[in-house]
């Protein structure tokens, strides 16, 4: 949470430095951004998605100074951490239909939708026509029915929550598909099935999430009304949930360095795959030697397997 306001300032320049070659003038722009008057400021703001009532709280941010929305941000003892499911009912009728079903699994079903948390207000979801995606935790309570739950997997730590977070990220982009599978799904993802692979994927066990052929919404309902495991947060983090409800705006603003910073790496895995791909098929025609391919490609897969994060449609784990 301490970096809120740093990272605030980047997004706000952070198409500006694209066209910028050198540090010193990355910092030039950076004071210019600043020292801009606030009309100007509150035109970009405008521009951002900023709300009116929230342009000063904007003006403050980008230029690093201290604010009541920063420093509210940072008192906050009890957040969302990485792995927490949210457990919704969407509010469509086809939403309480899917409940209705799933009492025949679980006589408690509540549940239409899991969502599984990334970090601080990020989280990650897979739905129709979009599949895996990022979105704000605002976005994702907007058209939901009161009573979501949070659930927290008690036996995590700092290095499983690393590990779920690069999870989270290395499914975006998945297309929603509900298919029968024994094994965590390659190629595609739906919500309760996104949450359970993210899980596994991170090397976390003793969560009680089933190994179904199809997992329902309702096998995590199952799991907050009885694991010993779990521990339904919601009363401790609706307070901060809350908190993020009345600051849509600023934390959509805040998120798009960290969102445009992960398409950024997956455009990168996407131009390495391609270059690899070309390398294969320049061999195959004669036009280059073998070895010279091969160097190419152990070259780009040996640079990838330092980097943090991974795609599931550019590279391999």
């Amino acid at each position: 949470m301490n970096s809120i306001r740093k990272l605030a300032s980047q997004t706000a320049t952070a198409q500006v430095f694209r066209s910028m070659n050198s540090e010193q003038e990355r910092l030039d722009v950076v004071e210019q951004f600043k020292s801009m008057p606030d009309s100007q400021l509150d035109m970009v703001g405008s521009y951002a998605g900023i709300s009116k009532d929230h342009l000063p709280l904007y003006r403050k941010l980008v230029r690093g100074e201290s604010n009541d929305f920063t420093d509210d941000l940072n008192d906050f003892q009890i957040t969302l951490q990485p792995g927490d499911i949210i457990l919704v009912t969407g509010t469509a009728v086809t939403s309480k239909a899917l409940v209705k079903i799933q009492k025949r699994s679980y006589p408690e079903a509540k549940s239409s939708h899991v969502i599984i948390a990334q970090m601080d207000f990020i989280c990650v979801d897979a739905v129709p026509k979009i599949g895996v995606s990022p979105r704000v935790i605002p976005d994702l309570l907007a058209d939901v029915e009161d009573g979501w739950r949070v659930i927290r997997f008690d036996l995590l730590n700092q290095n499983r929550n690393e590990k779920i977070m690069k999870s989270c990220s290395y499914y975006l982009e998945q297309p929603y598909r509900i298919l029968p599978s024994k094994k965590p799904a390659k190629n595609y993802s739906y919500c309760s099935e996104l949450a359970r692979k993210i899980y596994s994927d991170s090397g976390i066990t003793r969560t009680g999430i089933p190994q179904n052929r199809i997992i329902k919404p309702c096998d995590f309902d199952r799991i907050a009304d009885v694991s010993n495991n779990w521990s339904d947060v919601t009363d401790q983090v609706k307070p901060y949930l809350d908190f993020c409800l009345e600051y849509t705006d600023i934390l959509k603003f805040i998120a798009k360095t960290y969102i445009q910073g992960i398409d950024l790496n997956r455009k990168r895995f996407k131009e390495r795959a391609e270059v690899k791909k070309s390398a294969i098929k320049l061999r195959k025609a004669g036009k280059l030697t073998k070895e010279a391919a091969s160097k190419i490609i152990t070259e780009i897969n040996e640079a990838e397997s330092t980097l943090n994060y991974k795609f599931w449609d550019y590279s391999k784990r």
